[in-house]
């Protein structure tokens, strides 16, 4: 037990001491990439919450690569310090080693989950609005402000109905409302327009409607009415589509905007994508670290220190190589969106594992 506290003591420290080094690299990086756009009057303390929140999401996007580069600098210390001979000695093998470096990436995997949800998605709204608002271009903010509005167009689930939502009213319902129902070949059979749609049970109520009947001989049927009950498929709830990006949102609203989007006919690949890759990424660092711990670990290899960050970039290389891969095929539809996910992981854990094995 001593020899494990020792070992996820002196792993926890190094992917402490990469993870503080990467992030400064990136963020300087950043700085100098956008500094022209750090003008006007009192722009310090925007800059400073900028840079607050986006440190927030820098965290969590290079922790598994601090984690591969941390796992293969605590194990090349032990070779550094004999303490792995030492331990050959007494018939200890790699998996002694590879126990408390996969347990801290498994508890720094963890923390990332937590923190992210309570803190990450909302530092990546900040992040956007900061940018947007202050210190970038008319054109920028427009687009915030778009991507902000409630969503007015949806298209029922059978893809029969196009809605058109205008306002929304409170206890669910709209205002100045439009529903649009095509035919098989997607021509307008009906259109009903209405001041206001009111949920009322099962149903809607439909005030000051005016319904439009398209006849295939090319006739048109008009009816209004002062009230009007009206059966739709959708339910109330399948109109609460949220703005914002997907990255923006808490794991609970992600999953209830995906099955809302799903109701009403909207894409959810990319929905599906984060929901899933908000556990998959970070626990990457597991399997990279396994692999960096077979390979400082492995026969006749030179160096330390130098060694066990090319090693530990060429894992991370090949990863974000791979999940990159594995998100294109993920949002195209070739494959479902959990196995782009953990596709990268699960491979490289395997590889992780078999090479520990090897190694002993």
């Amino acid at each position: 037990m001593r020899l494990f506290r020792h070992l996820a003591a002196r792993t926890l420290v190094a992917f402490l001491g990469a993870l503080a080094g990467v992030l400064v690299i990136f963020l300087a990086v950043d700085f100098v990439d956008y500094a022209d756009q750090f003008t006007g009057p009192g722009w310090l303390l925007p800059a400073l919450e900028l840079y607050a929140n986006k440190t927030a999401l820098v965290v969590r996007q290079v922790a598994p690569a601090a984690m591969i580069v941390g796992a293969g600098l605590a194990v090349s210390g032990l070779r550094q310090t004999r303490e792995w001979t030492a331990m050959r000695a007494l018939g200890l093998g790699p998996w002694r080693v590879a126990a408390p470096v996969s347990f801290v990436a498994v508890l720094a995997g963890l923390a990332l989950v937590v923190v992210h949800e309570k803190v990450g998605v909302h530092a990546a709204e900040r992040v956007d609005e900061i940018r947007a608002t202050r210190f970038g271009r008319p054109s920028e903010r427009r687009r915030i402000e778009a991507a902000r509005a409630p969503k007015r167009w949806f298209r029922g689930a059978d893809g029969r109905r196009i809605y058109h939502l205008r306002g929304a009213l409170e206890g669910g319902g709209f205002e100045h409302v439009t529903i649009l129902e095509v035919t098989p070949d997607f021509r307008l059979g009906r259109r009903i327009d209405a001041e206001r749609m009111r949920p009322d049970g099962a149903g809607w109520i439909l005030e000051e409607a005016v319904e439009r009947t398209f006849r295939p001989d090319g006739t048109l049927e008009l009816d209004r009415s002062d009230l009007r009950r009206i059966v739709l498929d959708e339910p109330p709830e399948a109109f609460s589509v949220a703005p914002g990006k997907p990255a923006q949102m808490t794991f609970g609203r992600l999953v209830h905007q995906i099955g809302v989007r799903r109701r009403t006919g909207l894409p959810v690949a990319q929905f599906e994508l984060e929901r899933y890759d908000r556990l998959a990424y970070p626990f990457a660092g597991l399997p990279g670290a396994l692999l960096a711990v077979a390979l400082a670990l492995r026969r006749e290899r030179r160096g330390h220190v130098s060694a066990a960050l090319l090693e530990s970039v060429g894992v991370t290389l090949l990863f974000w190589g791979a999940q990159g891969v594995s998100a294109a095929l993920g949002l195209s539809g070739s494959v479902p969106a959990w196995v782009s996910s953990w596709a990268p992981d699960l491979l490289f854990l395997a590889a992780g594992l078999w090479a520990v094995r090897r190694a002993s």
